[in-house]
């Protein structure tokens, strides 16, 4: 059977408006009525109302205001929408009113629902903040709720949106990504909800033991641009922070807006983190994190409430409920890493070399040694191309290049053959923290040492010159994000952890991020088994002996794509391609399961050829001396199927191969 929300969709037009046209309870164009009549006729939606119409209420107590600022944003006009329709249901007449929030707009539309027989009773958003202007709804005994906002020192019935634990969530998230200096946008300070957002915030500060900053929270007129405008200027010359909440949905367009002038991107330059409804904010780019209100709980309770006050006006005394609100993170905020040592991460752009500089790199006849914990990969060769061409640049050459298969006993061995080469500095990747500990500590007192991804346990700040990794901490972000958004709208999912057991500083920082992450944001999802595999080949046998103890697993997140390959021979013996998988690094046979969406759903990658860069200008920046760059972050990338191909070119330098293309693109022809 049609419902009056599929006559307003199909029509194009909010659910108040269907309902005016059906009850005449206000103007609507005529171009609209004929819209809606049409609809309405040809659904035979014509007959339900003539069969409910004499369930509609007529003459004195049949209508129910609905008293909202404006429908400028989606949060009111969907409230709107719900709230018409459950009154609709009851056989009130919705009618719908706006103050624009102006207090003497208020007080005009309360003065014509007191004169008003029909009235039956008022659901509004108020505009003043303390209760006596609705005292005379009081004495002429007028069930009223109060919606999104309330007033101070009164004890009216009301139904909030908990902006104090949705702001503490935005914050926390942001606190959790290693920002510091966040900005909070706040409208100013005229409503209850200003308060609580502005409570919401300093509770998170307070839990990372961070101190509450006066100069960090904008209060701004809402409905002007020029202020926000302003203010965000102004703290972003005196402050730079890393990072902005928005606390509302005109407040975050205009932000979004005062960046784009300014030339800031979001989230290279800053994080954004949104607040309210507006269905926009999922297809900008990037798409935006944003704090989001249950507005078919708030417009289903309200209605309770006021029913209740209608039936009963003895009920006792009025309910106050706070509704929880939604983080939905997106990819509007960075992960800002910090080193071993808990240093600042420097990017890449940071490291350039002067003319001077690079004429003494060329006249100094430099010698540098390569150890990679493995090689042979397309990663290993990206990596070694991007080294190769920056120290190429200023005259630096390359000794030898070793490979160690994963073998920290090899490791070591092939560490003392490159020392006795005398190299003026050894780029590495340790296999891991402790075996090869020693020996790189032996040879840091005679030779720069710039590490790839890791610095073993036990070095000390000053035995190393730099060193050079994806952010772990984004790394491990992005493959949760995405395996939690992809199951976001399933209930009780049931998923396994596959991570790294080697001590191995990155993949132990990344699986503990994304742990967390899934954990803390996605309710709806469990880990019910979680394993550590130390060879790569365990990863067969650890996958199969996990999905036959847990065979309610859908979804699997591996520490990167190798292992996973393993994983998906295990699935594919026991005939479960229905599992969906999220992992690491991008190559040919990962990224052709990805193309067909065959188990492989996303993955985030590690950029090798500009990590390589990075270790070349590290590198040299370390012979001439430079050591203040302890600590160089370079960002991961996510690769999802739509963005394959173009993900696949801004990683390997070239097209994806042909049998890839095909796959993608057959999709759509």
């Amino acid at each position: 059977m049609v419902t009056i929300h599929q006559i307003a969709e199909e029509a194009g037009v909010s659910i108040a408006t269907v309902s005016h046209v059906i009850n005449k309870s206000r103007y609507v164009s005529p171009e609209l009525v004929e819209r809606v009549e049409e609809v309405i006729k040809r659904t035979g939606y014509d007959k339900k109302i003539k069969n409910k119409g004499s369930k509609l209420r007529i003459g004195k107590y049949s209508e129910i205001a609905i008293v909202v600022p404006d429908l400028w944003g989606t949060l009111y006009a969907k409230l709107v929408s719900h709230i018409s329709a459950h009154v609709t249901e009851k056989g009130y007449n919705p009618v719908v009113y706006f103050h624009n929030d102006n207090v003497t707009q208020e007080k005009d539309i309360l003065t014509n629902i007191l004169s008003n027989k029909r009235n039956a009773g008022v659901i509004i958003v108020p505009v003043s903040t303390d209760g006596k202007p609705f005292d005379k709804l009081v004495q002429h005994r007028i069930p009223f709720v109060f919606l999104d906002r309330t007033v101070k020192n009164k004890d009216f019935g009301s139904v909030l949106p908990d902006g104090e634990g949705g702001i503490y969530q935005a914050a926390s998230h942001l606190l959790g990504s290693g920002h510091e200096d966040i900005a909070l946008i706040i409208e100013r300070g005229r409503f209850s909800s200003s308060e609580s957002k502005i409570k919401g915030y300093q509770d998170a500060l307070d839990a990372y033991k961070l101190p509450f900053r006066d100069e960090l929270v904008l209060e701004v007129d809402n409905n002007s641009y020029s202020d926000i405008e302003k203010k965000v200027k102004d703290v972003w010359v005196r402050v730079k922070p890393t990072s902005f909440i928005a606390s509302g949905n005109r407040m975050t367009l205009n932000l979004l807006k005062v960046l784009n002038k300014l030339g800031i991107e979001c989230p290279t330059d800053v994080s954004v983190i949104g607040f309210g409804d507006e269905e926009w904010s999922e297809i900008v780019s990037p798409p935006l994190t944003m704090v989001k209100h249950d507005t078919k709980e708030m417009g289903s309770l309200g209605v309770k409430l006021l029913y209740q006050s209608i039936e009963s006006p003895t009920h006792g005394l009025p309910e106050q409920f706070k509704i929880p609100m939604e983080l939905s993170i997106q990819r509007s905020t960075q992960v800002i890493g910090k080193g071993p040592f808990g240093e600042k991460t420097i990017a890449p752009e940071e490291l350039t070399i002067s003319k001077a500089e690079s004429d003494k790199l060329l006249a100094g006849n430099y010698k540098v040694a390569i150890s990679f914990h493995v090689g042979g990969t397309a990663w290993a060769r990206l990596y070694e191309n991007g080294i190769r061409n920056t120290l190429d640049k200023y005259g630096i050459s390359i000794l030898s290049i070793t490979n160690a298969h994963f073998d920290p006993l090899l490791q070591v061995n092939q560490l003392e053959g490159l020392r006795l080469q005398q190299p003026d500095a050894i780029i590495a990747i340790p296999v891991d923290d402790e075996v090869t500990a020693k020996k790189f500590q032996s040879i840091s007192e005679q030779v720069k040492l710039i590490f790839m991804s890791n610095v073993p346990e036990g070095m000390e700040k000053d035995q190393y010159a730099s060193c050079v990794s994806v952010n772990e901490r984004e790394h491990g972000q992005n493959v949760a994000l995405l395996l939690g958004n992809y199951f976001k709208n399933e209930q009780d999912v049931k998923i396994g952890f596959i991570g790294h057991g080697a001590p191995f500083y990155g993949t132990h920082l990344r699986d503990a991020v994304a742990k967390e992450v899934i954990r803390t944001n996605f309710r709806n999802i469990e880990i019910v088994n979680e394993q550590y595999f130390h060879k790569i080949e365990n990863t067969y046998e650890l996958c199969k002996a996990m999905m036959e103890a847990n065979p309610e697993i859908t979804g699997l997140y591996i520490s990167w794509d190798r292992p996973a390959l393993q994983a998906i021979k295990a699935l594919k013996e026991l005939r479960r391609e229905d599992v969906s998988i999220f992992t690491f690094d991008l190559d040919h046979e990962i990224a052709t399961y990805l193309a067909k969406e065959e188990m492989v759903k996303g993955l985030s990658t590690q950029r090798p050829y500009q990590q390589g860069v990075a270790v070349g200008l590290a590198t040299a920046k370390a012979l001439l001396g430079q050591e203040g760059y302890k600590y160089i972050g370079v960002q991961p990338y996510v690769v999802e199927p739509k963005n394959l191909l173009k993900a696949w070119k801004d990683i390997t330098l070239e097209p994806a191969p042909p049998e890839i293309e095909d796959i993608v693109l057959s999709k759509f022809t």
